[in-house]
């Protein structure tokens, strides 16, 4: 059977390999590079065969007592058009124009050595529209602080190994110590989150990056379960919020809102019905009202909700506080 997991550790390994040994003040023997890839002597042999297969001559230099790259081994430079050299750019900013998210620096610094490659005349052309197509990657949260983190984290990921965390926990208001197998940093709405198994309550959470207050990288090992899949974990959630079980809601939209409403794709379950005089009602399968409740109520009266009762009746206790508030 195909097991990804495996291939993207040995690439990951692959490339973190190249990573240690390219630097012209690098100086790593064999045993270290094995003992920093957790790998053993005939693996890294033939992780050596494979990339002097690809085109990177790898040789031991007795005088430094490292292994190095030949200095004449160069990545070719990509052949990029100038379209998909505008997608990368364009794609690119959406962190660029953001230094608080994860991995500004590392994608500030990839794309200027792409960028570098490329023919002066196409580097012309890009230069005026850089800051002229962006695509809006807002954070919530300044990452810069939680940069040891994250990168703890990447690496615990690729070397599935588990990690120790202090996690406060919104919910609670507590800090709780943990053992979690790290398997996903996903981005979604502002936020880094890690989906992990956390050990204490023997099942996969998601935990807020930022809420990570403290991190070790301990010595046991976890594999990633072949059977695992972000779209399957979250199901129909609306966002991050996950329920116990799907729920069918049915909202009517009236006004210039429910014009926008249709033009929108806010659910992967949404359909829309068009009512005469321009209203709509719009359905979808969800879990997790919470998140739903709160989008439906930033619409104010333009938005009424039909199904289920349980969520109308929420709604209605909320306009009631809502009331004593402004009265």
């Amino acid at each position: 059977m195909f097991n990804v997991g495996k291939v993207a550790d040995k690439a990951w390994k692959m490339i973190k390999m190249v990573n240690l040994i390219e630097g012209k003040h690098s100086r790593y023997n064999r045993e270290e590079i094995q003992n920093l890839l957790d790998i053993k002597k005939n693996t890294f042999f033939r992780y050596k065969n494979c990339l002097e297969e690809a085109g990177i001559v790898i040789y031991y230099n007795r005088k430094l007592k490292a292994y190095k790259i030949r200095e004449d081994c160069h990545l070719k430079p990509p052949n990029l058009t100038l379209s998909e050299a505008l997608a990368l750019i364009a794609s690119s900013n959406s962190i660029l124009n953001n230094s608080e998210l994860p991995y500004y620096e590392e994608v500030n610094s990839s794309l200027a050595k792409i960028t570098a490659t490329l023919p002066s005349k196409v580097q012309a052309v890009l230069e005026p529209l850089k800051s002229r197509i962006h695509f809006s990657l807002n954070s919530l949260v300044d990452y810069s602080e939680c940069r040891e983190i994250y990168t703890l984290l990447d690496n615990a990921i690729h070397k599935e190994t588990n990690v120790w965390i202090k996690y406060y926990s919104h919910k609670s208001n507590k800090t709780s110590e943990r053992i979690v197998s790290p398997y996903i940093l996903d981005f979604k709405k502002g936020f880094l989150y890690l989906i992990a198994y956390c050990h204490n309550k023997n099942e996969t959470r998601m935990f807020r990056v930022d809420r990570i207050k403290e991190i070790k990288i301990t010595r046991d090992k976890f594999k990633y379960p072949d059977d695992f899949s972000l779209k399957k974990y979250m199901g129909n959630s609306w966002g991050t919020m996950r329920g116990e079980k799907d729920v069918q809601v049915k909202v009517k939209f009236s006004g210039d809102i429910a014009r926008w409403i249709k033009e929108n794709n806010y659910h992967p379950t949404q359909e829309v019905e068009e009512l005469e005089g321009g209203s709509i009602i719009m359905s979808f399968t969800t879990s997790g009202l919470s998140e739903v409740k709160g989008w439906i109520l930033k619409y104010g009266a333009s938005a009424e909700v039909l199904e289920p009762e349980s969520l109308r009746e929420e709604i209605k206790d909320e306009i009631k506080g809502m009331m004593e508030v402004y009265k």
